[in-house]
């Protein structure tokens, strides 16, 4: 356990007992949370249904069923993500505004562990979301290597664990400061330009194309057109390779933004921010 852990609750839990119950404890809190506004939930999912319709007629307009599938994925993929990068930033600011946060910190388990337990249905909600564009997609006629599938579930799996550390990251500004968007809000920008959504990074210029491969969305968005399209981009990575770079890329980040999240409630405690 933690040295950031108060007291063990009574019965002793036992650490991997801890962190099953925690994760749990907040699975079951968005539950009720999509329960209670099933409005939301439905207009979240219907919402990504115009980007799909969106990119159908370009397709069509451009006479290419393959630009729509190349689109389609790419935006999936950026959809899914946003996600688990807004979903940590999001809950602390709800508790926050409702003084609540201290109550999630006074909890018997280690602080490291709350980032990872508060992205868990968010990050499953972004997998859905993404699955279901591209579900939509292939209704209107996109063409997916459907023998792929797991494969590029893994891959994306991997890319949502190094949204979750960019995410870590930016809620330590918000434990601090009281704001995390420009984090969010600058990394959202960089994906968008420079992730590949739209348009291969090979057209990029040479002097900024080298940022791209700083862009989780990059590796992730390649090896999905490469394992996802009939006739992927013959200049996109090979999806071993991407997903070797994105696993560790990933790993890194996740400590990085675990011990920054760690290292700035410590600070927040002795500044007085926090009152535990």
């Amino acid at each position: 356990m933690s040295d950031l852990a108060y007291a063990a609750t009574p019965g002793h839990r036992s650490r991997w007992r801890t962190v099953l119950d925690t994760c749990a404890a907040y699975v079951r809190i968005d539950l009720v949370e999509e329960r209670m506004f099933p409005a939301t939930t439905v207009l979240r999912y219907a919402s990504v249904v115009f980007p799909v319709l969106l990119y159908f007629f370009q397709g069509t307009f451009l006479d290419t069923r393959d630009a729509f599938v190349f689109m389609l994925i790419g935006a999936s993929v950026t959809a899914g993500f946003q996600e688990a990068l807004t979903a940590l930033t999001n809950r602390l600011y709800f508790a926050q505004e409702r003084g609540m946060l201290e109550t999630y910190l006074v909890e018997p388990v280690p602080w490291a562990l709350i980032p990872l337990a508060m992205n868990i249905w968010r990050s499953i909600t972004g997998t859905l979301m993404a699955c279901f564009m591209v579900g939509f997609g292939c209704l209107l006629g996109a063409r997916i290597e459907w023998q792929a599938i797991p494969l590029a579930l893994l891959v994306f799996a991997v890319g949502i664990v190094a949204c979750n550390a960019i995410g870590t990251l930016a809620a330590s500004f918000i434990i601090l400061f009281k704001r995390g968007d420009p984090i969010i809000m600058l990394y959202s920008l960089a994906a968008a330009v420079l992730g590949g959504t739209l348009f291969p990074v090979s057209v990029l210029p040479d002097w900024i194309r080298w940022v791209s491969y700083l862009v989780p969305h990059s590796y992730v968005i390649s090896a999905e057109r490469q394992l996802l399209m009939s006739d992927p981009p013959a200049d996109g990575l090979s999806p071993g390779v991407s997903l070797l770079l994105l696993t560790c890329f990933s790993a890194v980040a996740m400590v990085i933004g675990l011990l920054v999240f760690d290292g700035s409630l410590k600070l927040a405690r002795r500044l007085g921010i926090l009152s535990i």
